[in-house]
């Protein structure tokens, strides 16, 4: 997936800010380390608050977040990973408790809910589908391979189209990036 001219910048200066990861024998172990020692600690620098594989953004007002959800059909050679964003109003989430009080206390990302977040000015995707342009983007970290490739293209995309918008929901400033 080549990235927008303007974007190239960013994409050089992010990959050159993140620590090499060796890759591991596994693609599994390979991706777990690519979370752990890259993807998290920029998404911790950008605001964001992490738990394993989902990460929530500060906000009073709404739930913000961000979930790395692994696919069923991964090997131990390819592990194939997809990206989810979900941002919904507290307000709307509290009703929809009282409506399904099997819902948890706040939403996972990377599960589904019937609900429609959309409704209450929400947001509810897979990262690939909100780069209209673009084709939809799945990823795939091998075993034995450098994932930084890999990282820096969820990363950059992190950046292009979540921050934004949850910057823009959440009133707590946003951090530069």
């Amino acid at each position: 997936m080549s990235l927008r001219f303007g974007e190239r910048n960013g994409a050089r200066r992010l990959r050159v800010t993140l620590p090499p990861v060796v890759p591991q024998d596994t693609a599994r172990r390979t991706y777990r380390a690519m979370l752990t020692d890259q993807v998290t600690p920029v998404l911790e620098d950008w605001g964001f608050e992490s738990d394993g594989e989902r990460f929530t953004y500060p906000s009073t007002v709404w739930h913000l977040g961000v979930g790395f959800a692994p696919m069923a059909w991964s090997t131990v050679t390819a592990h194939r990973f997809d990206v989810l964003v979900f941002a919904v109003p507290r307000e709307a989430w509290t009703q929809w408790r009282v409506r399904e009080p099997a819902l948890p206390d706040s939403p996972d990302p990377t599960v589904y809910y019937a609900q429609d977040a959309s409704a209450p000015g929400g947001l509810t995707a897979r990262l690939g589908e909100l780069d209209a342009g673009r084709a939809d983007a799945r990823w795939t970290v091998h075993a034995g391979v450098d994932p930084t490739p890999v990282a820096v293209t969820v990363l950059t995309a992190l950046r292009r189209h979540v921050l934004p918008a949850f910057a823009g929901r959440s009133e707590i400033a946003r951090a530069a990036v």
